[in-house]
């Protein structure tokens, strides 16, 4: 097993061509409870959802990588790899602002949000007019969450980001008529619609025509989304069948047999080089103990409760779509586990794409928002 597939990625990829409308700058964010990804114009990018408040001076050389955010009133974070890379095994972290399901009302959310902002806008000038933010939450949660996340994306936002030692100052204002926020498994469903260059993929047709169930299995939550005769009959979201749960497993079984309590974003860490280290502060000595059995059982757990959700479904629908960061670590059970349905095609979320499956969403937000403005301005 390779225990560093499971930790969120940090990347960002600028200076690629995706299909733009003349005079807008449309992003495809995911605010994700892992991470946020985002989709706009010329790249993409993704990055651990954690930040720390910088309290003193900074000293020696930052990382390459290092992303710094500071709000209008001077308080400065480190954002993403930068803050996970301070954090220790038994590091004390508030787990609610991150993962609990009011958590776009911490701070928190917010310098996340505009660091994610001002990444799709680096290299655009603008106060915002010009830009139109396509975004998506779980089926469960959209009418109640709805005006909370808007409460943060509109309005004025004033900042300033440090990135690869670069600095950059936004003063960018959203209205509420330039956010839209669809059904999350919408934004996979759009995604394999379309080909890179916004034009309709080879499948398109057989998808549109076929019952289709969407698998979306997240960070914090498993959503389903099922259409029958060009339908939508039902869409689901399970708070319990993420990859959060399968970290929460994880550390309760290090914590019961090593004795180690571990944060969730420490977790990412520790997915990265695949071992928890155990510090005897009487001996002064460190033992480090590999995660690798207990990360596999935990998997097996929540797949099998996975494989559960879609037993309503299974013998109804031609295509199953596998979608979310989760879904990669599912995928090979699940098809093994359903070879014996003869008329089922299951599909990666990434499908007509080169970006891993856990762009699917952002993806698919833009190809979506993009295909809507085209055709506005009398295109097809």
């Amino acid at each position: 097993m390779n225990t560093s597939s499971y930790a969120t990625r940090s990347e960002w990829k600028a200076g690629k061509h995706n299909p733009t409308v003349v005079g807008k700058h449309i992003i495809g964010l995911d605010m994700g409870y892992s991470a946020p990804k985002g989709f706009y114009e010329s790249g993409n990018f993704v990055f651990p959802n954690f930040c720390e408040k910088i309290n003193g001076d900074l000293f020696g050389k930052l990382p390459a990588n290092a992303m710094i955010y500071e709000n209008a009133e001077g308080e400065r974070y480190f954002v993403g790899a930068a803050a996970t890379r301070g954090l220790s095994e038994d590091s004390v972290v508030s787990e609610d602002a991150l993962y609990g399901r009011n958590h776009y009302l911490h701070p928190e959310f917010r310098v996340m949000f505009e660091t994610a902002l001002g990444m799709a806008l680096w290299a655009v000038s603008t106060n915002g007019e010009d830009v139109f933010l396509q975004t998506g939450l779980p089926p469960a949660y959209k009418v109640k969450d709805d005006p909370y996340l808007r409460s943060v994306m509109a309005g004025t936002h004033d900042f300033t980001l440090t990135i690869r030692g670069i600095s950059k100052h936004f003063d960018i204002t959203l209205k509420d008529n330039q956010i839209d926020i669809m059904s999350q498994p919408m934004g996979t469903l759009n995604s394999i619609l379309f080909n890179d260059d916004g034009s309709y993929s080879n499948i398109a047709g057989d998808i549109m025509r076929n019952n289709i169930l969407v698998f979306d299995a997240g960070f914090r939550t498993l959503d389903t989304f099922f259409i029958q005769n060009n339908e939508l009959k039902d869409q689901t979201t399970s708070a319990s069948l993420g990859m959060h749960r399968i970290l929460d497993e994880t550390r309760k079984m290090i914590s019961e047999e090593l004795g180690v309590q571990v944060s969730i974003p420490a977790m990412q860490k520790i997915l990265t080089t695949g071992y928890v280290n155990v510090n005897d502060l009487v001996t002064l000595s460190q033992k480090s103990y590999s995660i690798e059995e207990y990360l596999n059982r935990a998997t097996n757990i929540v797949c099998s409760e996975a494989l559960e959700t879609l037993k309503d479904y299974i013998f109804q629908i031609r295509y199953l779509v596998m979608t979310g960061g989760t879904s990669e670590v599912l995928i090979d059970t699940f098809s093994e586990r359903l070879r014996g349905v003869s008329n089922l095609t299951i599909l990666r979320g990434r499908e007509n794409s080169s970006l891993p499956t856990f762009y699917a969403n952002a993806r698919g937000y833009y190809m979506s928002r993009y295909k809507k403005m085209q055709r506005e301005n009398g295109g097809c």
